[in-house]
């Protein structure tokens, strides 16, 4: 149902319009859903979201051995995950605050989520950054990276309108010494998604922190313009920006009689949690920071799949202590990309540059 906005959340705009510098008026229409709808609203907001079907999304996070569960069981899991925590979200293709009808929506904590939701609603007014989300989702280290900006900018926004002129740099190193402790219960949520929900708000509030203390919110402002290209580049602004991304053009062609499934970008943070799905975690960081690009695909055929995936490092050194890592966990963590065997495998290595390719079939003879 659609109404007019509480008061209390028109007030938390006029206060989120002044420190943002938003152009007035600044008052997304309100639009409340039943908390006994919520479950069923999120499904639609997820599925219009992510790049694949749900279902298919957490078959090929399952196939590459990033969660442990089949989809069936994992998705009603995070279903209903998301319910427990929801109070509001901001929806940038209606440009609407979305409302969870009911006594909690009264409570001060979620003047703070509003607080955070139109530091989203911000952000779309002056920079289009949340719909820019969208065109990425092909790359998924580039999306996380921007995403990251964003959602460190919103929980900053929201920190300055709680604060009442507190110190916002302590309040928000306060923010982030708590933020693991402050997880609610995530028992039977894959490891993945929780890793994949504290990287924006921990890294994301990190950069933007550090944009704050050298030049305030216009210094921000730039990153919301402009954000880091690539999780390599935002957990590593000191150091040069990756090589220009891959794309599929770097890729060989879908095989016939093949169906491709997802071309995706993994980036340095993804890497890394790959790797540290059979290494220690330090292990897995240290060869994940060579990284400097990659893509990869995927595809099916009648219930078997095969990967083929790009990989640059930063230099040659990297790339054969980098190659040496993945050729000792790789074959275990694509079983399931047919018989739970390791697939055939084949590497191709030169300077910089890794292709590795598993359970992909040869291409047809000439004729």
């Amino acid at each position: 149902m659609r109404a007019g906005c509480p008061p209390a959340l028109v007030t938390v705009a006029e206060s989120v319009s002044r420190l943002r510098a938003v152009p007035a008026p600044f008052a997304p229409p309100c639009r409340f859903v039943a908390a006994s709808a919520l479950r069923a609203e999120l499904d639609r907001k997820l599925r219009a979201d992510l790049p694949l079907a749900p279902e298919r999304f957490l078959e090929v996070l399952f196939r590459l051995a990033l969660v442990d569960d089949a989809p069936t069981i994992v998705y009603p899991r995070l279903l209903d995950f998301y319910a427990t925590q929801v109070l509001a979200y901001y929806e940038p293709a209606r440009n609407e605050m979305v409302l969870l009808e009911g006594p909690a929506a009264q409570q001060v904590s979620a003047q703070l989520v509003w607080a955070h939701e139109l530091g989203h609603a911000a952000q779309e007014r002056r920079f289009k950054l949340p719909s820019r989300l969208y065109v990425l989702a092909d790359n998924a280290d580039a999306q996380r990276a921007a995403s990251a900006i964003a959602e460190g900018d919103a929980l900053l926004t929201m920190l300055a309108v709680a604060g009442g002129g507190a110190d916002l740099g302590e309040m928000a190193e306060a923010t982030l010494t708590g933020a693991a402790a402050a997880l609610p219960d995530v028992d039977g949520v894959p490891e993945y998604f929780v890793a994949d929900l504290l990287f924006p708000y921990t890294e994301g509030l990190r950069a933007v922190l550090r944009e704050y203390r050298r030049g305030g919110f216009a210094a921000i402002d730039a990153l919301l313009a402009a954000p880091p290209g690539s999780t390599a580049a935002l957990l590593h602004p000191d150091r040069p920006a990756p090589g220009a991304a891959l794309d599929d053009t770097v890729l060989p062609p879908v095989p016939p009689g093949w169906e491709s499934v997802v071309s995706d970008t993994l980036g340095e943070w993804g890497l890394r949690f790959w790797l540290a799905r059979r290494l220690d975690e330090e292990t897995a960081r240290r060869l994940a920071h060579t990284w400097d690009g990659d893509r990869l695909r995927l595809v099916a055929r009648e219930g078997e799949w095969a990967l083929v995936w790009r990989l640059r490092c930063r230099d040659e050194a990297g790339r054969v202590t980098l190659e040496a890592g993945l050729r000792g966990v790789l074959p275990g963590l694509l079983t399931r990309l047919g018989d739970n065997a390791p697939p055939p495998m084949l590497w191709h290595s030169a300077g910089r540059e890794l292709e590795i390719r598993a359970n992909w079939p040869a291409a047809p003879a000439a004729t």
